[in-house]
């Protein structure tokens, strides 16, 4: 079995929060369940790691949990978010906007490696 896994995010639009929490639901039980996790935050995800954007969202009508709820469940057990280079200059997110979770910055070539190397699962 794979105990490390890689999650590139890049459908998890601020603007549909209700397709956001998924990604770090199964993150959060992937990590419980001993894995290594990364989530690589692409295009757009990358507004979600600055400060006051996901706080604001929720995932539901019902408002029980924010998005940022859920990231720091997943930050909680063990996963470490890392956004694209890229992605924040497109959408001007500065590093130093970022929530507490955030591990770092990558770029795409460090997701691709992780795709490549047999000891990862990689989940788009």
């Amino acid at each position: 079995m794979k105990s490390h896994v890689a999650i590139l995010l890049w459908a998890a639009d601020p603007d549909q929060p209700q397709l956001c929490a998924t990604p770090f639901f199964h993150a959060a039980v992937a990590a419980a369940m001993d894995a290594e996790v990364e989530i690589y935050f692409t295009s757009r995800s990358v507004k979600l790691l600055a400060k006051g954007v996901a706080e604001s969202l929720y995932t539901g009508p019902r408002k029980r949990e924010t998005v940022y709820a859920f990231m720091q469940r997943a930050a909680e057990h063990g996963a470490r978010f890392y956004a694209c280079s890229h992605a924040m200059e497109e959408h001007s997110v500065a590093a130093t906007g970022f929530v507490p979770e955030v591990t770092g910055v990558a770029a795409a070539a460090v997701y691709m490696a992780r795709c490549m190397d047999e000891q990862w699962v990689a989940i788009t």
